[in-house]
């Protein structure tokens, strides 16, 4: 076929055998999953065995891109990663925006497979067509940074992605880094790109991208650009970035301190947007094709870390996630990710294990003996000596480098109710305060205890009839929408979580970023005119969101036949029983019986086994995937 928005071609390369091989982007894999997040899913399904330790040589590494990816389509440049997971030995998932994955495209190549394990250090060197595995013997030991730059030394202007130290040590949730700022940063790529001896991919490209109708794709571009431009919420975010968000991270309980013990209800106050403004960011920065720029160069301006500078993606998040270990102020928070970045370490998953372990001590459960005969305290000093003995697998960060729910266990049944995982994966945001798709997502994401498929207007509360419009612009079949717009705030959030990741799923498949400024001018039939125009395939819109629910359900197949059902989609111990203080309101755990009601109020919406969560024959085969209903005997 004639491939416009895609590249046509997927690379493979058996690390153990040495071996490089080319397969044509089939039409069956194109309509079915559409690109990037969809047939990675599809590939990791049918290659990785169940089973298998994610850090063997059995497992894959697959990279991809959408067909919008390397065209004028604003902020399409998102790519994913996926793999088996050590982290949790479920599906793992990754996504960066300013990726090397766009370059790999530009080489010819929508998706890059990985296999084998290499006998020594290698680093994997794309220049179109000339694919090469070369010795690395000289970057291992090296962290991401200092790697980065000797391979800009020696090749020129390639695009780096790479591991640090986190990941050659097998740290479960080391990530890896593109450019020395974008990360692939949940699930513990890096791990598994360690335990291949891969040290770096590196890869240029100089093919375009075309696309099949020019006229109404720049006439697309053009509406959406100047709906982007004309809104001020588009230079709120470029000033910044997520820190607007903060006074309703507060209010909401999304931002938990002290390992989810405590809501941070004036964190806007502690962690003000003047301050973030004045003293932390010198300039905003944008992915290749993004008209908004939300990610932040930031340089400090005086103090004991005068002159720092480096890229940031999404610094207010950071925020978020370092308040787990008591992280103080800015300065503190810039400081502990520029060690997280360099060493190739899910911030989001430090954070939390470094709160696990601080609160375990608080509470006795540990002692000094545990420590080395540290004393953990809340705050950046203990945070970055947990770092520095997670990194090197010493003393107590050889147990915290396998992550909160192994540490739990390792550490006895006292420690367990301090745990703060869904399947595996360290939560996000917190989910006591007001329940929203964004945090009720974070139970039902393929890869555990994370957000990225379930953003939605719910976010914020807002007036019962903005959400049939809203739902009718995501797919919502028009004879769901009174049942999943019913409730006290004009939502059911369960049943609406379930078409926001059907319809997020697409978006990531596409490429697409759905961070505010940007999403909120696309709906379903923008995006399935923005699709066609880039492709030149006919598909409805109907058609595109059962995609979208068709990859889902495969990711569910992927964690089934591993063993997940529907105990792994519970909230974690504290969540669940433990009230939580916010401002000034006392919030009560989730409860079993409401947890329970939401999930099956959720499964039914899915169509699967309300009693556990499996998959059903008649779900599969609705989506073409009898073959996946044989596999796992439904």
């Amino acid at each position: 076929m004639d491939f416009h928005g895609y590249a046509g071609k997927i690379l493979h390369v058996d690390l153990t055998k040495k071996k490089i091989k080319e397969e044509q982007l089939s039409e069956e894999l194109i309509r079915g999953y559409i690109g990037n997040l969809g047939i990675n899913t599809k590939l990791a399904y049918d290659l990785i065995k169940p089973g298998i330790d994610p850090l063997s040589p059995e497992n894959y590494i697959i990279l991809g891109t959408g067909p919008m990816g390397g065209t004028t389509a604003p902020a399409c440049s998102r790519s994913n990663a996926n793999y088996k997971s050590p982290l949790t030995n479920l599906f793992g998932s990754a996504n960066a925006g300013d990726s090397i994955a766009l370059m790999l495209k530009f080489a010819g190549y929508d998706h890059l497979v990985i296999s084998g394990k290499a006998e020594e250090p290698v680093y994997l060197k794309i220049n179109n067509e000339e694919v090469e595995v070369l010795d690395a013997g000289h970057l291992w030991g090296k962290d991401v940074f200092e790697t980065t730059d000797r391979l800009w030394a020696e090749l020129g202007d390639y695009w780096i992605n790479c591991i640090g130290q986190a990941g050659e040590n097998l740290i479960r949730f080391a990530n890896s880094v593109s450019n020395k700022h974008s990360t692939y940063g949940r699930t513990g790529i890096g791990a598994v790109m360690g335990s291949k001896n891969l040290k770096a991919i590196a890869a240029r490209g100089s093919r375009g991208i075309t696309v099949a109708d020019q006229r109404a794709f720049f006439k697309i571009i053009e509406e959406i650009l100047g709906k982007i431009k004309a809104n001020p919420v588009t230079q709120m975010w470029r000033d910044f970035g997520f820190v607007v968000a903060f006074p309703a991270y507060g209010a909401t309980g999304l931002f938990e301190l002290f390992n989810y013990g405590e809501g941070f209800a004036d964190v806007a106050t502690v962690f003000s947007k003047e301050q973030y403004k004045s003293r932390v960011v010198k300039r905003p920065y944008a992915c290749p094709g993004c008209p908004v720029g939300c990610k932040q160069v930031v340089e400090i301006k005086d103090g004991k870390y005068a002159g720092l500078n480096f890229k940031v993606a999404a610094l207010g998040s950071q925020v978020g996630y370092h308040n787990l270990a008591g992280v103080e102020n800015w300065d503190e928070v810039v400081k502990c990710v520029e060690i997280e970045n360099k060493y190739g370490l899910d911030s989001n998953s430090l954070a939390s294990v470094a709160g696990f372990a601080i609160e375990l001590y608080k509470r006795g459960v540990i002692n000094k003996g545990d420590t080395e005969g540290s004393e953990l305290n809340w705050g950046s000093e203990t945070t970055r000596l947990l770092i520095e003995k997670i990194v090197r697998r010493e003393g107590i960060g050889d147990v915290l480098a396998e992550g909160v729910r192994a540490a739990a266990l390792k550490f006895g049944p006292e420690a367990a109710p301090y745990a703060g995982h869904v399947k595996g994966l360290e939560l996000a945001i917190g989910l006591r305060g007001r329940l929203s798709t964004e945090n009720f997502g974070e139970l039902t994401n393929p890869r555990g205890g994370h957000l990225e498929r379930s953003p939605s207007l719910t976010f914020i509360p807002r007036k019962p009839t903005a959400f049939p419009p809203f739902c009718t612009g995501i797919g919502v079949s028009q004879d769901r929408i009174e049942k999943i717009c019913d409730g006290p705030e004009g939502f059911n959030v369960s049943r609406l979580t379930r078409w926001v990741e059907d319809y997020n799923t697409v978006l990531a498949s596409m490429g697409m970023c759905h961070r505010t400024p940007v999403i909120q001018h696309f709906n379903l039939q923008t995006i399935t005119d923005l699709y066609r125009a880039t492709t030149g395939i006919e598909i409805s819109p109907a058609e595109l969101r059962q995609s979208g629910e068709r990859i889902w359900n495969l990711q569910r197949a992927f964690n089934q036949r591993e063993g997940a059902d529907r105990k792994d989609d519970m909230p974690p111990c504290r969540a669940l029983n433990e009230p939580i203080r916010i401002g000034d309101k006392e919030f009560p755990g989730i409860g079993e019986e409401r947890a329970s009601r939401l999930l099956d109020e959720y499964y039914e919406e899915r169509g699967w086994n309300i009693k556990n969560g499996r998959l059903t024959r008649e779900k599969l085969e609705e989506l073409g995937l009898t073959e996946v209903a044989v596999d796992l005997g439904c």
